[in-house]
């Protein structure tokens, strides 16, 4: 099978490199590349890293107002080209880490339904969706739902598991919702298990850096600069693994406010090393300052470059990113990891040749 493939919120070509390395091509993709809202539209620069990258130009529009129609008028997309619609909306509303879902749900969540919209027009024989865990068991997962009764009603069987993305090979903890809608068919995804890789595996081999400094051979191998008392702190850090917890007593003033002294365990990750021989925690869209999590060097006094982040993240070695630094680094942690995109193709690809998995319990069957 080598199908057709248009990406709803693209971002930076994460799903869609995944999809085009399995010999599949993009023939639309769309994405307003909003940031938070004072950036203004455009602010992200991931169309820029779509279009380099893929060769395509992504649209940028509002998918919360814009149609199937309107996309389909923007590339030229007839009746019957569509194979795969894939459609990643953001996970900002959906994921437990924002105090605020708790309580509210955020309009974006409702791009979600969308989805399902642009399956019924289009009809394309799979739709793949990637989001947080909540998006199916979270508090605001009655958009999941909605989605999964507009696509039966179009036809569609639906897939939809939670995964954590180490256990298929990539070098993060990364639990995910994944979710594959077949029309007229039932789809069972069961992508390969095998031993975590880790953070030496993806990273290890690349040459030492200073921060602030961008390595002649690669642009992308670049980390911002650090100094003065946040690189004193770093430097406290133990290596391999070590955390802000580890600092004694006497390095007490290296501790910002909220690191609360009276729970140490409390949020241990921030300002913390990666492991060499772990796979690395979950990389998200904050990603570009150490103070936000797990994303400081093993060894090195400095955050991980664009380059080691976008190997964890399971981009390819050469993969190239547009933009400002910290919106490099926003637009891996927003990624789908290709390689797991990768893989999903892979599945459809021998669904559609009729070498598809079947269910556990129908293979016990037979």
């Amino acid at each position: 099978m080598s199908g057709k493939i248009v990406d709803l919120f693209s971002c930076g070509g994460g799903m869609s490199s995944g999809f085009v390395s399995k010999g599949f091509e993009t023939i639309g993709a769309v994405d307003l590349e909003v940031a938070k809202p004072s950036h203004g539209i455009g602010a992200t620069f991931c169309n820029d890293t779509y279009e380099r990258n893929l060769g395509l130009r992504p649209m940028s529009a509002d998918l919360a107002v814009t149609g199937p129609d309107e996309v389909a008028s923007h590339f030229g997309i007839k009746p019957g080209n569509v194979d795969v619609l894939i459609s990643c909306a953001p996970c900002t509303g959906f994921s437990q880490k924002q105090s605020r879902n708790h309580s509210k749900d955020d309009s974006r969540n409702r791009l979600v339904e969308r989805t399902a919209i642009f399956a019924a027009a289009w009809r394309p024989r799979y739709v793949v969706i990637e989001n947080v865990k909540e998006l199916l068991r979270g508090r605001h997962k009655h958009h999941f739902q909605a989605l999964h009764r507009a696509l039966t009603d179009s036809g569609y069987n639906v897939y939809a598991e939670i995964h954590d993305l180490k256990n298929f090979g990539l070098p993060q903890s990364r639990i995910r919702s994944l979710i594959v809608a077949k029309l007229g068919g039932s789809f069972y995804l069961d992508l390969p298990e095998v031993e975590p890789r880790t953070v030496r595996d993806a990273i290890g081999h690349l040459p030492e850096l200073e921060a602030g400094e961008t390595h002649p051979d690669d642009p992308m191998h670049v980390c911002p600069r650090i100094g003065g008392h946040s690189l004193e702190r770093m430097k406290a850090i133990p290596r391999d693994g070590g955390s802000w917890t580890d600092l004694t007593e006497d390095q007490a003033h290296l501790r910002i406010p909220s690191m609360n002294v009276e729970k140490p365990g409390s949020f241990p990750d921030v300002y913390g090393r990666l492991a060499w021989d772990r796979p690395a925690p979950t990389i998200t869209r904050e990603c570009s300052h150490p103070g936000n999590g797990r994303y400081s060097h093993p060894e090195q006094d400095r955050l991980l470059s664009v380059r080691e982040m976008a190997l964890l993240q399971g981009f390819a070695p050469d993969y190239q990113f547009e933009g400002s630094l910290s919106f490099k680094y926003r637009q891996i942690g927003d990624a789908v990891p290709p390689m797991i995109a990768g893989m999903i193709a892979e599945a459809i690809i021998e669904d559609a040749e009729g070498r598809g998995a079947l269910p556990p319990q129908l293979r016990m069957a037979v």
